[in-house]
């Protein structure tokens, strides 16, 4: 992981620590280091915290973040357009996610860190998302789907 990294990954974390819920701060995070404004995938993302509104029944909220970050940044702007780098990206945040964690479940996710460790535990993982997410889009950009990515060197 290198230190360009790492400072997004603490950004989101900040910006859960200071009042955005899981999703939101991992989407500002990505985004803000692409020079994307997020403030409407900040909005996207505002139902999707807590496992879906505040469900804690679905994926976890950073999860959702980053999916919203990747529509923002490669979605489809019309119809029948080709969404497999999208898909791409889904795909491998997803799968790192469990390989480090074991499941997407917020409410299992909640459980294991337990009432106490909650708040500080989500805090780390939203800055793990956030970290791996900008890991994930330049390295498939520069290895498997090149060229998909135009702000590569925009990364703050």
């Amino acid at each position: 992981m290198n230190q360009k990294n790492e400072i997004i990954g603490k950004k989101a974390g900040h910006y859960f620590d200071n009042g955005f819920h899981c999703a939101e701060a991992v989407a500002a995070a990505v985004l803000e280091s692409f020079n994307e404004n997020p403030s409407q995938a900040i909005a996207h993302a505002t139902a999707f915290g807590g496992g879906i509104g505040r469900s804690f029944d679905e994926v976890c909220g950073a999860i959702s973040g980053a999916l919203i970050a990747i529509g923002h940044l490669h979605g489809r702007q019309t119809r029948g357009e080709e969404w497999d780098i999208p898909a791409a990206f889904a795909q491998k945040i997803r799968q790192k996610f469990i390989d480090q964690f074991k499941t997407t479940h917020c409410g299992t996710l909640r459980e294991r860190f337990g009432e106490e460790r909650q708040s500080r535990e989500c805090s780390k993982l939203v800055e793990w998302v956030a970290q791996h997410l900008v890991e994930v889009l330049l390295n498939l950009c520069e290895k498997e789907i090149e060229p998909c990515f135009d702000k590569m060197d925009a990364v703050q």
